[in-house]
């Protein structure tokens, strides 16, 4: 798998981070493993480390099919999630496009520890409006 995903439990915090090439469909994979984790241990909170990662070429339809997978998901609804990605990441900003237009509470950064610091704070989610 092109992903690790594990809760650290210090933290309060699920860490998945990506590495290689990545596709939607395993991103659709790692969010239905996700689920699970969250549920059980209250988890809401959620990091996701794309600096590693190259995106697959997948269609649009994809990106839609994840982006209404994530945001109609109550546990991730009730999360807050940061994306870690380099300034361009055409993928990952599409992605956010979408999941934005559902007003799902996310923050982008390009620095783990500046998202770790977000998630364990009372800042609120920004979107794409940082």
């Amino acid at each position: 798998m092109p992903y690790t995903m594990q809760l650290d439990r210090d933290r309060g915090l699920l860490d998945l981070r990506y590495h290689g090439v990545v596709s939607i469909a395993q991103r659709l994979q790692a969010a239905d493993e996700a689920v699970p984790l969250l549920r059980e241990s209250g988890v809401r909170r959620i990091l996701i480390d794309l600096i590693g990662a190259v995106a697959a070429p997948d269609a649009i339809d994809d990106f839609r099919a994840f982006a209404t997978r994530i945001t109609g998901e109550p546990v991730f609804r009730q999360s807050r999630t940061a994306f870690i990605a380099p300034p361009v990441n055409y993928t990952n900003h599409l992605i956010e496009v979408l999941v934005d237009a559902h007003h799902y509470p996310f923050s982008r950064f390009v620095d783990r520890d500046a998202a770790i610091a977000w998630l364990l704070g009372d800042e609120p989610t920004c979107g794409l409006a940082d």
